[in-house]
């Protein structure tokens, strides 16, 4: 690696397989491995000698927020053959069977038919979960893909929900969990490592961050002053103040109640769903939740852009926190590290009778495979890294960099390759993309015909916002009363007090 790194900054939006967002953007290298090449790239339909091709032509928005569930990803990844039955029997309010065991379908049974009569059934959706999104509608992260580096087996470390794969982005683990579990983590994470190193790493946020389920990150008053709005990312470029670690975390708030707050730029397909009978007439126009993703990630790289002297020892990571339930044609790795418990006798009889099947997981297996692409002037337009990544990478990338000596955090990270690896130039590029055209302020409104329920998915942060506001109001900052921070603490306590209310206020 040729570059001197100070920064590091990791963007990580939701929900996105990397067929979904880059299978048809042109690249030259077959490594790439898109879908303009090879296939045929099909799945089964829902009948019988059906076969639905992967197409071009998805719109900016759905009728149905596909299933991300640990049961529904691992019926998908089954043989890469379950997408399109998968997100059919989500229309139709069938969810897979969560139990496992002797006694499990009987336990899925019952919940089947609690559930079906109160889901509103909408049919013969499945095949749209194979179009993806065509190269018109992915200008930024399509143009940083061809013109720097990108993984080209980058999966999600779990297969399953947005939580567990986040955690794994900060600690290299879930803690055992596979669904979203709204609760507070202990985990020593990767921004307790570089702490211990001397390196320094700022949080950027706008709303309710995911990342504060990890306690210990800001109930230590010092900690506090760590945590800027997504705003200050701009002005920390500018006046040489970014740390050794950014991690940007994009808004997850739904395009509801516009008047309580910013809205959604996180690309998740919770936040874009239209109405059944509205979707076939939607036409792609520009506003809503995935072009102001893609407006979040042009400002971030233009901003970097525009000050050569940061961006020359900068590498910026561009990932997705998993794929949402969306098509890829690459199989999940298998074999990856986990520390996992052998079971007991009494527990291996009790999960033989009944069992929650993510209880069984051995996180050996990844989940499905989404983008990852590397920014940084020392990147040759077009690389490609060929080797088996996923989010532990990030973790092991910021030790190798910054704390070197440090102990890995588990042994998924310890055995993670890095991302840095790209960076081989010998010198720093001058001719970099231009991008500044798709900066500018989307529209904040939801699209014409936008479902304005709050999706399930913003849920859970809700329940973290009333939680988090209940114990920042008990921290105690005397213990910063004379250091340089106290002033910024105080603002940030008072700025997650505000998201709280805001958070509670859109149910």
């Amino acid at each position: 690696m040729a570059a001197d790194i100070e920064h590091v900054v990791v963007l990580a939006l939701e929900n996105r397989s990397f067929d979904h967002m880059l299978g048809f953007v042109a690249h030259p290298d077959p490594l790439f491995d898109g879908l303009l090449e090879g296939g045929p790239y099909v799945n089964p339909g829902t009948r019988r000698g059906e076969t639905i091709p992967a197409t071009a032509d998805a719109k900016r928005v759905l009728p149905i927020d596909p299933d991300h569930s640990h049961q529904a990803m691992l019926e998908q990844l089954k043989g890469n053959a379950g997408f399109v039955r998968s997100y059919e029997k989500r229309g139709r309010g069938k969810p897979p069977g969560a139990w496992g065991g002797l006694l499990g379908p009987v336990v899925n049974l019952a919940g089947r038919l609690r559930q079906g009569r109160t889901v509103e059934k909408i049919k013969g959706r499945g095949p749209l979960i194979m179009r993806c999104q065509p190269p018109e509608n992915v200008p930024v992260l399509g143009t940083l893909a061809t013109q720097f580096g990108t993984f080209s087996k980058w999966f999600c470390s779990v297969p399953g929900e947005t939580w567990p794969n986040r955690n794994f982005l900060h600690a290299a683990t879930s803690d055992g969990d596979t669904e979203i579990q709204p609760r507070f983590y202990t985990n020593t994470t990767i921004f307790e490592v570089l702490e211990r190193a001397g390196a320094d790493w700022h949080v950027y946020f706008d709303d309710i961050p995911q990342v504060m389920a990890f306690v210990k990150l800001w109930t230590e008053p010092r900690r506090l002053a760590n945590w800027y709005a997504m705003e200050e990312f701009a002005r920390h470029v500018e006046n040489g103040t970014l740390p050794a670690y950014s991690f940007l975390e994009p808004n997850h708030r739904p395009p509801v109640r516009l008047a309580a707050g910013h809205p959604s730029n996180s690309q998740h397909p919770g936040n874009a769903l239209v109405a059944d009978d509205e979707y076939d007439t939607f036409t792609n126009d520009g506003t809503g939740d995935f072009a102001r993703a893609e407006a979040l990630l042009a400002h971030v790289y233009e901003v970097l852009r525009a000050h050569r002297e940061v961006f020359d020892k900068t590498v910026l990571l561009v990932t997705y926190d998993e794929t949402g339930g969306f098509y890829d044609h690459v199989p999940a790795a298998q074999g990856m590290a986990d520390p996992g418990r052998a079971p007991t006798p009494l527990t291996g009889l009790l999960r033989f009778l009944l069992h929650r099947k993510s209880a069984a997981f051995d996180f050996t297996m990844t989940g499905g495979r989404v983008p990852a692409v590397v920014v940084s002037p020392f990147v040759s337009p077009g690389s490609i890294g060929p080797e088996t990544r996923d989010h532990a990478s990030v973790p092991a990338t910021l030790r190798a960099l910054f704390a070197p000596t440090a102990e890995p955090l588990t042994a998924r990270d310890a055995a993670a390759a890095r991302f840095d690896t790209l960076l081989t130039l010998a010198e720093p590029r001058r001719d970099l993309p231009d991008l500044s055209e798709y900066t500018a302020p989307m529209s904040l409104a939801a699209p014409a015909g936008a479902n304005q329920d709050v999706p399930e998915h913003y849920a859970p942060y809700v329940q973290l916002a009333d939680r988090v506001a209940g114990m920042l109001s008990q921290v105690n900052l005397a213990g910063v009363s004379d250091h340089p921070s106290r002033e910024r603490a105080d603002e940030l306590r008072t700025a997650f007090l505000n998201a709280a209310e805001l958070a509670r206020a859109e149910l």
